[in-house]
């Protein structure tokens, strides 16, 4: 509560003083001085808003640890402001800043994203030549570049969407020693599918019968639900294409776009093959609907994990629930790893 605050704090200057120009310059727009002089006064409210105000925020950030690029934000701020209370048609210096200068600041923003980027790339890959999974590297990447986790998640998550409807394939390397499946057994893209089958005619039905009063409410509504499509199918396929993982040390759980889960063998209190939910637990299930989708596998934890679940929203727990293929094979490779470090725990200490 008290970093929250000391952050809000932090920002509150360098933000208030641009807005303060920002609302005086509108409030001058309303004045009867700036119909008389509008030609003159633009000219000046132009200054304040692209010039002025950039430079204050500039001054106000100079000690702090916040980004210099920032200051464009409230350039490219003070230009949207402009275009919506100048008269832009009469005022040939806010046409030639839109037509020129404006693009060019844009242009220079995307290479600097795009540099952002490549250069977090690099860093988020690792060491060895393992293959990473798409969606845990993309969130890397994007917190490395925004700087912020929540955020981070939710674009990555929206990436993710686009990455596995439309490129993400099925991961073949699946061989119940390292690697298990989590669809297969439980049937879950058939009923998936079925779900989103119906919601494509629901759909279509939708917006033709909202266009008989109005087709642009009609558009928005069938835009907002091919989308939801689009997610759904995502999800369908990001099943396939991410497997749950066992390594040396830990082992990872994912479920399409719906959730995962990191944990480390050190951290296992037991893992049991079970479909009930555990009393006196802090449990979640690793899924998209939990009414739909069954569990057989419950690992106890010794010490409360952050799961991750739909659009990077991070819940704790103590005691995770999921569902894999050969779930037998599955407890079998992990109790005989842990009772395999266990093992060599003790010789250690002997």
């Amino acid at each position: 509560m008290t970093i929250t605050t000391s952050i809000k704090s932090k920002w509150m200057i360098p933000l208030g003083l641009p807005f303060l120009i920002f609302l005086s310059c509108f409030l001058i727009t309303f004045s009867p001085k700036f119909t008389e002089g509008t030609e003159l006064l633009s000219n000046a409210i132009i200054g304040d808003l692209l010039i002025t105000a950039p430079l204050i925020y500039l001054l106000a950030i100079r000690k702090s640890k916040f980004s210099k690029l920032t200051v464009l934000r409230v350039f490219m701020a003070g230009l949207l402001m402009a275009g919506l209370i100048l008269p832009s048609h009469s005022n040939p210096m806010l046409q030639i800043i839109k037509a020129w200068i404006s693009p060019g600041i844009e242009a220079f923003v995307v290479f600097i994203i795009c540099k952002k980027f490549y250069t977090a790339n690099k860093n988020a890959k690792p060491d060895d030549d393992s293959k990473i999974d798409f969606l845990t590297h993309c969130r890397r990447v994007v917190l490395q570049v925004l700087g912020n986790e929540k955020t981070a998640n939710i674009i990555s998550s929206e990436i993710a969407v686009i990455y596995y409807a439309f490129f993400g394939g099925r991961d073949k390397s699946v061989d119940y020693k390292t690697k298990f499946t989590s669809y297969k057994e439980n049937g879950l893209p058939l009923v998936f599918g079925s779900i989103l089958s119906i919601f494509l005619i629901e759909t279509t039905g939708m917006h033709f019968l909202v266009s008989l009063f109005s087709k642009t409410i009609a558009w928005v509504l069938t835009g907002l639900s091919l989308y939801t499509c689009i997610q759904l199918f995502a999800h369908i396929r990001a099943l396939k294409a991410r497997p749950i993982i066992i390594h040396s040390h830990s082992f990872e759980i994912h479920n399409g776009l719906a959730g995962d889960a990191f944990i480390r063998f050190d951290n296992i209190e037991k893992i049991d093959l079970s479909h009930k939910k555990p009393v006196d637990r802090k449990s979640i299930k690793i899924s998209l609907l939990k009414g739909m989708e069954n569990h057989n596998i419950v690992v106890y934890l010794k010490n409360p994990i952050k799961v991750t679940k739909v659009f990077g929203i991070k819940k704790e727990t103590d005691t995770v629930l999921f569902f894999v293929d050969k779930p037998k094979q599955f407890v079998n490779i992990v109790e005989a790893t842990l009772a395999n470090k266990t093992e060599s725990s003790f010789l250690r200490q002997h």
